[in-house]
Protein backbone atom coordinates (compact mmCIF):
# COMPACT_ATOMS: atom_id res chain seq x y z
CA UNK A 1 0.00 0.00 0.00
CA UNK A 2 3.15 2.33 0.47
CA UNK A 3 4.35 1.86 -2.96
CA UNK A 4 0.83 2.56 -4.15
CA UNK A 5 0.52 5.87 -2.82
CA UNK A 6 3.76 6.71 -3.79
CA UNK A 7 3.02 5.58 -7.72
CA UNK A 8 -0.14 7.83 -6.88
CA UNK A 9 1.72 11.21 -5.67
CA UNK A 10 4.70 11.12 -8.06
CA UNK A 11 1.92 10.55 -10.92
CA UNK A 12 0.04 13.84 -9.79
CA UNK A 13 1.19 16.94 -12.02
CA UNK A 14 3.65 19.14 -10.11
CA UNK A 15 1.89 22.11 -11.75
CA UNK A 16 1.00 24.32 -8.46
CA UNK A 17 -1.78 25.93 -10.36
CA UNK A 18 -3.67 22.66 -10.51
CA UNK A 19 -3.43 22.58 -6.68
CA UNK A 20 -4.62 26.22 -6.58
CA UNK A 21 -8.69 27.34 -6.69
CA UNK A 22 -8.54 29.27 -10.01
CA UNK A 23 -10.90 26.95 -11.94
CA UNK A 24 -13.32 27.82 -9.13
CA UNK A 25 -12.31 31.67 -9.63
CA UNK A 26 -12.46 31.19 -13.28
CA UNK A 27 -16.11 28.71 -13.25
CA UNK A 28 -17.52 31.75 -10.90
CA UNK A 29 -17.06 34.51 -13.37
CA UNK A 30 -17.85 32.26 -16.27
CA UNK A 31 -21.52 31.72 -14.41
CA UNK A 32 -21.73 35.55 -13.85
CA UNK A 33 -20.92 36.24 -17.48
CA UNK A 34 -23.23 33.34 -19.41
CA UNK A 35 -26.08 35.66 -17.89
CA UNK A 36 -25.79 38.42 -20.63
CA UNK A 37 -24.61 35.71 -23.42
CA UNK A 38 -28.50 35.19 -25.05
CA UNK A 39 -28.86 38.85 -25.20
CA UNK A 40 -25.64 39.43 -26.51
CA UNK A 41 -25.97 37.68 -29.09
CA UNK A 42 -27.30 38.89 -32.25
CA UNK A 43 -30.00 36.20 -33.18
CA UNK A 44 -31.29 32.58 -32.32
CA UNK A 45 -28.98 31.03 -34.50
CA UNK A 46 -26.16 32.02 -32.43
CA UNK A 47 -27.61 30.83 -29.39
CA UNK A 48 -28.04 27.66 -31.12
CA UNK A 49 -24.44 27.25 -32.08
CA UNK A 50 -23.41 28.33 -28.37
CA UNK A 51 -25.98 25.37 -27.12
CA UNK A 52 -23.93 23.11 -29.42
CA UNK A 53 -21.09 24.37 -28.03
CA UNK A 54 -21.83 23.65 -24.08
CA UNK A 55 -23.24 19.95 -25.24
CA UNK A 56 -19.63 19.36 -27.17
CA UNK A 57 -18.08 20.37 -24.22
CA UNK A 58 -19.67 18.27 -22.19
CA UNK A 59 -19.16 14.93 -24.75
CA UNK A 60 -15.62 16.27 -24.93
CA UNK A 61 -15.12 16.28 -20.89
CA UNK A 62 -16.89 12.52 -20.81
CA UNK A 63 -14.32 11.15 -23.50
CA UNK A 64 -11.39 13.06 -21.59
CA UNK A 65 -12.28 10.62 -18.56
CA UNK A 66 -11.56 7.27 -20.26
CA UNK A 67 -8.79 9.22 -21.86
CA UNK A 68 -7.42 9.69 -18.62
CA UNK A 69 -7.36 5.62 -17.81
CA UNK A 70 -5.21 5.49 -21.12
CA UNK A 71 -8.19 4.32 -23.26
CA UNK A 72 -9.67 5.75 -26.19
CA UNK A 73 -13.32 4.80 -26.99
CA UNK A 74 -14.52 5.21 -30.68
CA UNK A 75 -18.36 3.68 -29.81
CA UNK A 76 -18.41 7.34 -27.33
CA UNK A 77 -21.00 8.52 -29.67
CA UNK A 78 -23.44 4.96 -28.72
CA UNK A 79 -23.35 5.55 -25.31
CA UNK A 80 -24.26 9.29 -26.10
CA UNK A 81 -27.44 7.77 -28.53
CA UNK A 82 -28.17 5.25 -25.92
CA UNK A 83 -28.73 7.71 -23.19
CA UNK A 84 -30.71 9.75 -25.97
CA UNK A 85 -33.16 6.82 -26.84
CA UNK A 86 -33.53 5.87 -23.20
CA UNK A 87 -34.66 9.44 -22.12
CA UNK A 88 -36.82 10.17 -25.13
CA UNK A 89 -38.50 6.61 -24.38
CA UNK A 90 -38.96 7.45 -20.86
CA UNK A 91 -40.57 10.68 -21.38
CA UNK A 92 -42.82 9.51 -23.97
CA UNK A 93 -43.99 6.25 -23.95
CA UNK A 94 -44.22 6.30 -19.93
CA UNK A 95 -44.88 9.99 -19.53
CA UNK A 96 -41.69 10.24 -17.38
CA UNK A 97 -40.76 13.81 -16.08
CA UNK A 98 -37.63 15.07 -18.92
CA UNK A 99 -35.57 15.45 -15.80
CA UNK A 100 -36.06 12.46 -14.04
CA UNK A 101 -35.71 10.12 -17.32
CA UNK A 102 -32.22 12.59 -17.57
CA UNK A 103 -31.39 11.20 -14.43
CA UNK A 104 -32.33 7.66 -15.57
CA UNK A 105 -30.74 7.86 -18.71
CA UNK A 106 -27.32 8.77 -17.09
CA UNK A 107 -27.35 5.79 -14.78
CA UNK A 108 -28.31 3.50 -17.23
CA UNK A 109 -25.97 4.05 -19.66
CA UNK A 110 -23.00 3.89 -17.12
CA UNK A 111 -24.36 0.28 -15.80
CA UNK A 112 -24.29 -0.53 -19.41
CA UNK A 113 -20.60 0.50 -19.56
CA UNK A 114 -19.95 -0.64 -16.52
CA UNK A 115 -21.03 -4.44 -17.72
CA UNK A 116 -19.37 -3.80 -21.31
CA UNK A 117 -16.21 -2.38 -19.79
CA UNK A 118 -15.79 -5.26 -17.45
CA UNK A 119 -15.34 -7.76 -20.61
CA UNK A 120 -13.52 -5.22 -23.39
CA UNK A 121 -11.44 -3.15 -21.34
CA UNK A 122 -8.74 -6.14 -20.36
CA UNK A 123 -8.04 -5.53 -23.95
CA UNK A 124 -5.00 -2.73 -24.67
CA UNK A 125 -4.35 -0.44 -27.41
CA UNK A 126 -6.31 -1.04 -30.65
CA UNK A 127 -7.78 -3.74 -29.64
CA UNK A 128 -9.89 -1.82 -27.62
CA UNK A 129 -10.65 1.02 -30.21
CA UNK A 130 -11.84 -1.92 -32.99
CA UNK A 131 -14.24 -3.41 -30.05
CA UNK A 132 -15.59 0.23 -29.15
CA UNK A 133 -15.82 0.92 -33.07
CA UNK A 134 -17.34 -2.25 -33.48
CA UNK A 135 -20.50 -2.04 -30.42
CA UNK A 136 -20.85 1.75 -31.79
CA UNK A 137 -21.99 -0.43 -35.62
CA UNK A 138 -23.93 -2.47 -33.13
CA UNK A 139 -25.92 0.15 -31.28
CA UNK A 140 -26.53 2.03 -35.03
CA UNK A 141 -27.98 -1.63 -36.14
CA UNK A 142 -30.20 -1.83 -33.28
CA UNK A 143 -31.90 1.74 -33.38
CA UNK A 144 -32.20 1.20 -37.67
CA UNK A 145 -33.48 -2.05 -37.27
CA UNK A 146 -35.74 -2.41 -33.64
CA UNK A 147 -38.41 -0.47 -35.54
CA UNK A 148 -40.81 -1.19 -32.87
CA UNK A 149 -39.04 0.46 -30.30
CA UNK A 150 -36.96 2.90 -31.81
CA UNK A 151 -39.50 3.49 -34.84
CA UNK A 152 -36.42 3.03 -37.14
CA UNK A 153 -34.70 5.20 -39.52
CA UNK A 154 -38.12 7.26 -38.86
CA UNK A 155 -36.94 8.38 -35.43
CA UNK A 156 -38.61 9.57 -32.71
CA UNK A 157 -40.06 12.85 -32.96
CA UNK A 158 -42.08 15.25 -30.49
CA UNK A 159 -39.58 14.20 -27.76
CA UNK A 160 -40.46 16.74 -24.20
CA UNK A 161 -38.57 19.81 -24.22
CA UNK A 162 -36.76 19.48 -20.84
CA UNK A 163 -38.22 20.74 -17.77
CA UNK A 164 -37.17 21.65 -13.77
CA UNK A 165 -39.87 22.44 -11.56
CA UNK A 166 -42.32 23.79 -13.85
CA UNK A 167 -40.53 25.56 -15.53
CA UNK A 168 -39.65 24.73 -19.61
CA UNK A 169 -36.74 24.77 -21.32
CA UNK A 170 -37.93 24.37 -24.79
CA UNK A 171 -36.66 27.55 -26.36
CA UNK A 172 -33.14 28.07 -27.30
CA UNK A 173 -32.58 31.42 -24.89
CA UNK A 174 -33.56 29.43 -21.87
CA UNK A 175 -32.26 26.22 -22.99
CA UNK A 176 -28.85 27.72 -22.76
CA UNK A 177 -29.29 28.41 -19.19
CA UNK A 178 -30.10 24.48 -18.51
CA UNK A 179 -26.98 23.62 -20.68
CA UNK A 180 -24.89 26.04 -19.35
CA UNK A 181 -25.34 24.73 -15.73
CA UNK A 182 -25.25 20.99 -16.49
CA UNK A 183 -21.74 22.28 -18.54
CA UNK A 184 -20.72 23.58 -15.26
CA UNK A 185 -21.79 20.07 -13.29
CA UNK A 186 -19.61 18.22 -15.42
CA UNK A 187 -16.55 20.27 -15.24
CA UNK A 188 -16.87 20.34 -11.49
CA UNK A 189 -17.22 16.52 -11.36
CA UNK A 190 -14.12 16.44 -13.69
CA UNK A 191 -12.23 18.86 -11.61
CA UNK A 192 -12.80 17.24 -8.55
CA UNK A 193 -12.00 13.46 -9.90
CA UNK A 194 -8.61 14.60 -11.30
CA UNK A 195 -7.80 15.94 -8.28
CA UNK A 196 -8.53 13.14 -5.80
CA UNK A 197 -7.08 9.82 -5.42
CA UNK A 198 -9.19 8.04 -8.51
CA UNK A 199 -7.50 11.21 -10.77
CA UNK A 200 -4.16 10.45 -9.44
CA UNK A 201 -4.80 6.06 -10.26
CA UNK A 202 -6.00 7.26 -13.52
CA UNK A 203 -3.00 9.79 -14.49
CA UNK A 204 -0.56 6.39 -12.99
CA UNK A 205 -2.45 4.14 -14.91
CA UNK A 206 -2.14 5.84 -18.19
CA UNK A 207 1.38 6.93 -17.46
CA UNK A 208 2.27 3.05 -17.26
CA UNK A 209 -0.12 0.68 -16.28
CA UNK A 210 2.43 -2.18 -15.93
CA UNK A 211 4.04 -0.44 -13.34
CA UNK A 212 0.63 0.47 -11.65
CA UNK A 213 -0.10 -2.83 -11.21
CA UNK A 214 3.43 -3.68 -9.45
CA UNK A 215 2.70 -1.73 -6.92
CA UNK A 216 -0.53 -2.66 -6.40
CA UNK A 217 -2.72 -0.58 -8.24
CA UNK A 218 -6.21 -2.52 -8.98
CA UNK A 219 -6.22 -1.29 -12.91
CA UNK A 220 -9.12 -3.53 -14.23
CA UNK A 221 -11.54 -1.28 -11.71
CA UNK A 222 -10.20 1.91 -11.68
CA UNK A 223 -10.81 1.59 -15.57
CA UNK A 224 -14.12 0.87 -15.14
CA UNK A 225 -14.71 3.27 -12.98
CA UNK A 226 -13.52 5.92 -15.80
CA UNK A 227 -15.25 4.08 -18.64
CA UNK A 228 -18.35 4.36 -16.40
CA UNK A 229 -18.46 7.65 -15.17
CA UNK A 230 -17.25 9.06 -18.95
CA UNK A 231 -20.10 6.98 -20.76
CA UNK A 232 -22.49 8.19 -17.86
CA UNK A 233 -21.84 11.65 -18.48
CA UNK A 234 -21.92 11.34 -22.54
CA UNK A 235 -25.63 9.34 -22.02
CA UNK A 236 -26.67 12.87 -20.41
CA UNK A 237 -25.37 14.43 -23.08
CA UNK A 238 -26.83 12.78 -25.04
CA UNK A 239 -30.44 12.85 -23.48
CA UNK A 240 -29.75 16.50 -23.31
CA UNK A 241 -29.29 16.80 -26.79
CA UNK A 242 -32.50 14.59 -27.74
CA UNK A 243 -34.79 17.11 -25.63
CA UNK A 244 -33.36 20.25 -27.26
CA UNK A 245 -33.78 19.16 -30.68
CA UNK A 246 -36.61 16.81 -29.73
CA UNK A 247 -35.73 14.53 -32.79
CA UNK A 248 -32.80 11.86 -33.21
CA UNK A 249 -32.55 9.14 -35.37
CA UNK A 250 -30.41 6.52 -35.28
CA UNK A 251 -28.16 9.16 -37.71
CA UNK A 252 -28.06 11.70 -35.00
CA UNK A 253 -25.21 9.81 -32.90
CA UNK A 254 -22.58 7.92 -35.41
CA UNK A 255 -19.01 7.18 -35.63
CA UNK A 256 -18.85 10.41 -37.16
CA UNK A 257 -19.50 12.08 -33.83
CA UNK A 258 -17.40 10.32 -32.30
CA UNK A 259 -14.13 10.87 -34.51
CA UNK A 260 -15.56 14.59 -33.46
CA UNK A 261 -15.08 14.25 -29.87
CA UNK A 262 -11.78 12.59 -29.89
CA UNK A 263 -10.93 15.02 -32.35
CA UNK A 264 -12.07 17.88 -30.01
CA UNK A 265 -9.57 16.52 -27.43
CA UNK A 266 -6.34 16.03 -29.85
CA UNK A 267 -6.84 19.51 -30.71
CA UNK A 268 -7.28 21.49 -27.54
CA UNK A 269 -4.69 19.55 -25.81
CA UNK A 270 -5.17 16.12 -24.21
CA UNK A 271 -2.32 16.49 -20.99
CA UNK A 272 -4.90 18.58 -19.44
CA UNK A 273 -9.05 18.45 -18.93
CA UNK A 274 -9.26 22.05 -20.33
CA UNK A 275 -7.66 21.10 -23.70
CA UNK A 276 -11.42 19.48 -24.36
CA UNK A 277 -13.44 22.54 -23.25
CA UNK A 278 -10.89 24.40 -25.46
CA UNK A 279 -10.84 21.92 -28.37
CA UNK A 280 -15.36 21.67 -28.05
CA UNK A 281 -15.22 26.00 -28.31
CA UNK A 282 -12.86 25.99 -31.07
CA UNK A 283 -13.81 23.24 -33.34
CA UNK A 284 -18.19 23.19 -32.76
CA UNK A 285 -18.68 26.81 -34.29
CA UNK A 286 -15.72 26.49 -36.93
CA UNK A 287 -17.64 24.76 -39.45
CA UNK A 288 -20.52 27.92 -39.28
CA UNK A 289 -17.74 30.59 -39.36
CA UNK A 290 -16.41 29.05 -42.24
CA UNK A 291 -19.92 28.71 -43.62
CA UNK A 292 -19.46 31.42 -46.34
CA UNK A 293 -16.75 29.79 -47.96
CA UNK A 294 -19.44 27.13 -49.85
CA UNK A 295 -17.22 24.51 -51.97
CA UNK A 296 -14.00 25.67 -49.46
CA UNK A 297 -15.71 25.15 -45.90
CA UNK A 298 -14.47 21.34 -45.76
CA UNK A 299 -10.97 22.12 -46.98
CA UNK A 300 -10.63 25.26 -44.85
CA UNK A 301 -11.83 22.80 -41.56
CA UNK A 302 -8.93 20.82 -42.47
CA UNK A 303 -6.27 22.81 -43.25
CA UNK A 304 -6.80 24.69 -40.09
CA UNK A 305 -7.00 21.50 -38.10
CA UNK A 306 -3.51 20.36 -40.10
CA UNK A 307 -1.96 23.73 -39.05
CA UNK A 308 -3.02 23.66 -35.26
CA UNK A 309 -1.53 19.73 -35.07
CA UNK A 310 1.44 20.62 -36.77
CA UNK A 311 2.72 24.13 -34.90
CA UNK A 312 0.90 23.06 -31.97
CA UNK A 313 1.68 19.32 -30.95
CA UNK A 314 0.39 19.89 -27.16
CA UNK A 315 -2.73 21.45 -28.73
CA UNK A 316 -4.19 24.78 -28.37
CA UNK A 317 -3.48 24.98 -24.77
CA UNK A 318 -0.46 24.39 -25.31
CA UNK A 319 -0.16 28.34 -26.39
CA UNK A 320 -0.17 29.50 -22.85
CA UNK A 321 3.28 28.00 -22.45
CA UNK A 322 4.09 29.84 -25.79
CA UNK A 323 2.95 33.19 -24.51
CA UNK A 324 4.38 32.69 -20.59
CA UNK A 325 7.14 34.73 -19.63
CA UNK A 326 10.75 32.49 -19.42
CA UNK A 327 11.74 32.65 -15.50
CA UNK A 328 15.12 31.33 -16.50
Amino acid sequence: MRETSMVLDKSAPSDPARRSWTPLVLVIVACGAAAFVPSLLPNLFYVHIANLTLLSGIFALSLWIIYSVGQLSLGHAAFAGLGAYISALLALRLGVPPLLSLVISGLATATSAALLGAVILRLRGVYFVLVTFLFGQIFTLVALNWSDVTNGANGLISIPPMALFGLSFASRSSFFYFAFAMFILVLLLTWALNRSMFGRAFHSIQQNIDLAESCGIDTSRFQIVAFAIGSGIAGVGGAMMAHYIRYISPDTFTFQNSVAFITMIVVGGRSLYWGALVGALFLTPLPELLRDFAGMQHILYGAVMIVVLRFLPGGLISLASLVKPNRG
